[in-house]
């Protein structure tokens, strides 16, 4: 919903000029992100998040180019230095560590000489395991293949008590499985006839450790994600910091980054205030930066950051950018447009 407004005010307010939004918002830093850019079916994307095409990808950062200037971790640590520049910030970032950075996103990047940070779920490096919702893209991308077979949706219908076997109740199922229950998505890959060890291997969705390795001797960041992308606020307080701590620890040793980033998988709200105070504190991987998912918006921990989702609706960058804008300033007429952190 709040999206579908976002893109909305995108469209009614085309005729504002980006340079006057940045100027009467007050906001000229901008985080914005992505998953997947390809010009090839990703299904084990396409039925959760939309895929950039690489034309697209590119007219976005002809965009941003031409209103923002592209800083490193470095001006974030140091905020001050951003109102010398002539032109607004953005620090520009990836989710989930595709190869299609590896093939398409990066060498983009680094013939404009922008610099980016790609995130990375540290238990999916060199394609040991996948992401539970890009699972359930593939089980929904083969009951298409087999044009859901009533044999198939029968059998769910059965097994798991749905309220019907038609398409849609067996598309919301599969949809609605959390982090918690993922391990069903291995029984339900089998009445499909998918194999997930399969697809890993011979497509190779994640990128290498040594991909990765290519990508931070070129300069650009490499932080975490979270071991195995999990919402944050459905786990425990030990599981969240072991999620953290892990896959911190994992890419600062790998990598031998003399910086720390992390960044939530699917967003932080909810994360109460005291877990920012305790990953900053002693005994913990050293951390510069961290974010998450809530577009234009103010947050009370000061080195958090919130990014603009750059994915919805297919839009291009103009749209997607005049839109957070308008809804920020809106949501300021209320006095709502900041994060609240107990």
């Amino acid at each position: 919903m709040r999206q579908a407004v976002k893109l909305s005010l995108g469209t009614l307010g085309g005729w504002i000029p980006q340079q006057l939004l940045i100027r009467i918002s007050g906001q000229d830093l901008v985080f914005p992100f992505y998953h997947a850019v390809s010009d090839v079916p990703m299904p084990h994307v396409e039925k959760v998040y939309p895929v950039r095409s690489l034309k697209r990808f590119k007219g976005d950062l002809e965009f941003l180019l031409k209103h923002y200037e592209p800083v490193g971790l470095e001006a974030l640590k140091s905020p001050e230095t951003l109102g010398r520049r002539a032109k607004p910030a953005m620090f520009l970032s990836f989710d989930d560590g595709l190869s299609e950075i590896h093939e398409l996103v990066a060498p983009v990047l680094d013939r404009k000489g922008v610099p980016a940070a790609f995130f990375v779920n540290t238990d999916f490096i060199d394609n040991r395991d996948m992401f539970y919702r890009y699972k359930s893209s593939l089980i929904l991308e083969r009951l298409e293949k087999i044009n859901y077979s009533p044999a198939v949706t029968e059998l769910f219908q059965s097994r798991y008590h749905l309220a019907g076997s038609g398409k849609k109740s067996v598309r919301d199922f599969v949809l609605e499985i959390s982090y918690r229950n993922r391990k069903e998505l291995d029984e339900i890959a089998k009445l499909v006839q998918l194999d997930f060890a399969t697809f890993l291997k011979v497509r190779k969705p994640y990128m290498s450790l040594q991909q990765l390795k290519n990508l931070a001797n070129k300069g650009f960041y490499i932080g975490a994600h979270s071991k195995d992308h999990p919402l944050f606020t459905h786990l425990t307080r030990e599981d969240m910091f072991m999620q953290y701590r892990v896959s911190m620890e994992f890419v600062q040793k790998e990598f031998g980054t003399g910086y720390g980033i992390f960044s939530f998988p699917f967003s932080d709200d909810g994360v109460p205030a005291r877990f920012f105070e305790e990953i900053k504190g002693e005994g913990m991987p050293p951390l510069d930066a961290s974010f998450g998912t809530a577009g234009l918006k103010k947050d009370p921990v000061p080195f958090h950051h919130h990014r603009i989702p750059m994915e919805a609706g297919r839009a291009p960058a103009r749209r997607l950018l005049r839109g957070e804008y308008l809804y920020y300033l809106a949501k300021g007429l209320v006095r709502k447009n900041k994060i609240v952190r107990v």
